[in-house]
């Protein structure tokens, strides 16, 4: 991964070959002439142009917000304005000026969804820098070993594919005990979390105020038995085939792993 800090170091130095489709001010009426922009619409920025951004950006649109577009590739940006409209910015996310050419200070949403780690890394602090202090900024990973860099730099949203895929695949394959991880809530240091549970399992058959679950950081959110969702009793007992969706401490959690799906635990009752 390139380091952040060279890339920081040129975010304002103008690149040539980068010619606007729409001008400043221009994005918003551009926008309007697609489709009525609703007074409750959201302001969003996209940076990449490339498959996920362009529909990305063509649902957000369709769903009514105001959205605009930054491509840094000429061609590319001028076949995303056949398609868009002219909401689409022909200029390189990664330097400061552009982001502010496209409105971040107005912005509620800024979407850094390019193909390359390190641009999503830099256009995500750009927009922590720039933008309002509600706006919101979500980052593409597209190598999961790179999204502790990206939350020690303080970049707390971000959406991985290979994450997404991985989850899908465990959720086939789960079909006795396991684990399936779907969402990382990073800011508050939890993470939704899907246990599966196996007969061997020594978790079942004992009503959940037993295993006092909340003293291993773990908060029981729903059970599922049968495609239904039960609801949740202190006496409530765990059966083979459930699956319990949870909020688990980050840190905690191959703890509560343990604690529910390993079959050599043995619960303590008091």
């Amino acid at each position: 991964m390139r380091a952040a800090t060279i890339r920081c170091a040129q975010t304002l130095t103008p690149r040539s070959g980068c010619a606007p489709f729409a001008r400043r001010g221009s994005a918003r009426r551009c926008c309007a002439t697609r489709c009525r922009i609703p007074a409750s619409a959201v302001f969003i920025i996209v940076c990449g142009g490339g498959t996920v951004g362009y529909h990305l950006a063509q649902e957000l649109l369709d769903r009514g917000n105001e959205v605009v577009v930054l491509e840094k590739n000429p061609v590319r940006a001028r076949e995303l304005h056949a398609e868009l409209g002219g909401m689409v910015l022909s200029h390189d996310a990664c330097e400061g000026r552009w982001l502010q050419e496209a409105g971040v200070n107005r912005a509620q949403l800024v979407c850094a969804m390019t193909g390359h780690d390190e641009d999503n890394l830099i256009i995500a602090q750009l927009a922590m820098m720039l933008a309002g202090e509600n706006c919101r900024i979500i980052a593409r990973v597209n190598d999961p070993e790179n999204a502790a860099v990206f939350r020690t730099l303080g970049i707390t949203e971000m959406v991985s594919a290979t994450d997404l895929v991985l989850s899908m695949i465990e959720r086939d394959v789960s079909t006795g005990g396991g684990v399936v991880h779907l969402m990382r809530l990073q800011e508050c240091g939890h993470e939704l979390v899907e246990f599966r549970f196996a007969p061997e399992s020594r978790a079942l058959s004992r009503p959940l105020r037993e295993l006092k679950l909340a003293d291993h950081g773990c908060s029981v959110c729903a059970v599922i038995r049968g495609g239904k969702i039960i609801p949740l009793e202190p006496d409530l007992e765990l059966e083979v085939g459930d699956e319990m969706v949870a909020l688990v401490e980050i840190d905690r959690f191959d703890e509560v792993r343990q604690y529910l799906i390993d079959p050599e635990f043995k619960v303590e009752v008091s």
